[in-house]
Parts: structure tokens; C-alpha cells; sequence
């Protein structure tokens, strides 16, 4: 099966519709969040193996002002409004919690959602939760191949995920469209696809600036707050 490449030196977003969200919210270790919603959901940083692996990849095929994205190495669904997720990890869908992750930088992205598509996003993930759904390995492998050969023929065993397509496959279900396979979405995809810059697909307002609706840890807003000192 091909998969058009998403990092490319003209990314094309015409056949791409994430939903729309409000402006990312960043936590850096000790800090935590406080509300929660179903639907929305989680990218990670981190300095464990599995993360540096995932980073590695993605660096070995991102480039340019894309590169900002590749230290998001994981991603999880946010089912309650207790900050319990249910995520994909080296031993299949968990169900864990935010405060998990309380020592590591993360995004919280606040999906544009009804309460029926939200449901619907929750619905998917109990059931890949209940089936005891296994970590896509193979499809890890396959992006592998792809991140290295610069290959676009992708593989996959239907009913796995890696922790990012589980994320994807579930936001499909409130109305997403990805201009590839939800299941070999990775987090650096998801972090650029729901980035409040890559306007106007992500419509989170019609009055501000794109960089004054940037995130605090984001690469562009850094740089503004350093030029301002």
C-alpha cells in the first residue's frame, strides 16, 4: 500500500482536515494539568530508549522547519475527565494516567468536538482497550523501512496500533482526515498536523496572529520571546 509522504519539502495539506483545537497547552516536568475532557488528547517527550529510538527515525527523514516536530516521540487519548488515557505501548493498548507522565514535557491539544464525536472517539479506544489490541510492531518496522529507504510502501496488520495511529485512528472517528494511513501516523506527523501555525487548517481563530496562538514551548514562540528580551 502507499503512503504519500507527510515531510516533504512542499507538504501538501489540501487533502488533509484535522480537527480544530484551541491553542496547545505546554507542561514541563513537575508541572500538571488540572481539566481534562474526553477526546482530547497528548504528545510526549522523553529521554527513554524507546523514545530516542522513535526520535532517531524521525529525524533520519525530517528536515528544514520541520525538524521542530521530531522530539514529540509519543501520544496518548485522553478518556475522562479524571486525565485517564488509553494509549498504545510496547506491551499493546493500556489504560494509564497523565500523571504518569508528570516528570516528562507534554502537549495537551483540546480537540473542536461535539460530545457525540468525543464519545465516538472514547468508544474506539475502550474497544482497542477490551480487545487487548497489541502494539503494532510491524508497522513500527515498516515505518522503520520507510524512515531509512526512503520507501513509501508501507505494511501493517489491521487491529494494531503504535501509539500515535491509535491517537489518529481515533480522532478519525470525530472527523479527521489525514492525507495518509491513520495507522502509520507517528507523533512528529500528529505535532504538525495539529500545530496551531499551519494555518488555515487549524482554524482556532480568525483575529490573532499565527505566532501569538503558538504554544509557549513551541520552536517559533521561543524564538519571538527571545528576540522581545
Amino acid at each position: 500500500m502507499k503512503s504519500p509522504g507527510f515531510f516533504s519539502k512542499q507538504s501538501d495539506f489540501s487533502t488533509s482536515r484535522p480537527l480544530a483545537t484551541l491553542v496547545p497547552e505546554c507542561y514541563e516536568p513537575g508541572e500538571s494539568a488540572m481539566e481534562f475532557n474526553r477526546g482530547d488528547f497528548i504528545l510526549v517527550k522523553g529521554n527513554s530508549l524507546v523514545y530516542r529510538l522513535i526520535k532517531f527515525g524521525q529525524k533520519m527523514r525530517i528536515f528544514g522547519e520541520d525538524r521542530k516536530y521530531v522530539d514529540w516521540a509519543h501520544a496518548a487519548l485522553i478518556v475522562d475527565r479524571d486525565g485517564t488515557l488509553i494509549e498504545a505501548k510496547g506491551t499493546g493498548v493500556k489504560k494509564s494516567s497523565l500523571d504518569d507522565y508528570a516528570g516528562q514535557p507534554y502537549q495537551i491539544f483540546r480537540i473542536q468536538a461535539s460530545d457525540e464525536d468525543r464519545d465516538q472517539e472514547v468508544e474506539f479506544a475502550r474497544w482497542a482497550l477490551d480487545k487487548h489490541t497489541k502494539y503494532g510492531k510491524l508497522t513500527i518496522a515498516s515505518i522503520a523501512l520507510s524512515l531509512l529507504t526512503g520507501r513509501k510502501l508501507t505494511f501493517f496488520i489491521d487491529g494494531q496500533f503504535v501509539c500515535s495511529g491509535l491517537v489518529a485512528s481515533a480522532l478519525e472517528r470525530a472527523g479527521s482526515i489525514f492525507n495518509r494511513n491513520a495507522a502509520n501516523i507517528m507523533p512528529a506527523d500528529l505535532a504538525k498536523y495539529f500545530d496551531p501555525a499551519q494555518r488555515p487548517y487549524l482554524e482556532v481563530s480568525r483575529t490573532s496572529s499565527p505566532v501569538a496562538l503558538l504554544p509557549r514551548c513551541h520552536p517559533e514562540a521561543l524564538e519571538k520571546t527571545v528576540r522581545a528580551s
